[in-house]
């Protein structure tokens, strides 16, 4: 017995039966579609970004980034198909750009020389990896939970997952300049 044999990948792919969308009547995403959905979300995200000038630093633009992520996929018809895929190589590259723009993003905002452990790299895939697991797991049930639940335990997960990489290490003394 192989994982195959469990789990079906072509089958699942190209026969709409087979569950791949995950939902009775929702079309299988072809590729185009698949592009297009992540550029929707990508240029919703990017709209609502306030930037690394939001009034409430780095936390609350990457709430504002996850909430309109979530919002945006739980409005999105395509959706419910969308994360009922395995995980291929195109989705696996939506997700590692996702973890490599918010492992920038904790860079710049820590910054700071000593590096984290673990890094901001690993802290943004895990990151990115919970809110896409929440969000499968959301679409996937019946009736779905509230759409701003889903957002607030996104928003907790990765908050709790990144937070470290941007808390100050070690004690900080503040002084004046020329003070010693």
């Amino acid at each position: 017995m192989t994982v195959e044999s469990l789990f079906p990948v072509d089958q699942l792919l190209t026969d709409p039966a087979a569950g791949a969308s995950g939902a009775p009547g929702v079309p299988v995403p072809t590729p185009e579609d698949l592009a297009a959905y992540f550029a929707l979300i990508a240029e919703a995200v990017e709209r609502d970004d306030p930037g690394p000038a939001a009034r409430g630093g780095w936390e609350e633009r990457e709430r504002l980034r996850f909430s309109t992520w979530v919002r945006q996929v739980y409005a999105h018809p395509l959706s419910p198909a969308v994360f009922a895929l395995p995980a291929d190589r195109f989705i696996r590259g939506v997700r590692l750009r996702e973890a490599a723009e918010l492992a920038f993003r904790i860079d710049v905002g820590r910054a700071r020389a000593k590096a984290p452990k673990p890094s901001a790299e690993v802290r943004a895939t895990a990151a990115v990896a919970s809110a896409w697991a929440i969000a499968a797991d959301a679409l996937s049930r019946s009736p779905r939970p509230p759409r701003e639940r889903v957002v607030a335990d996104v928003w907790t997960i990765v908050r709790e997952t990144i937070e470290p990489a941007l808390r100050p290490t070690g004690t900080v003394f503040a002084r004046s300049h020329s003070s010693w």
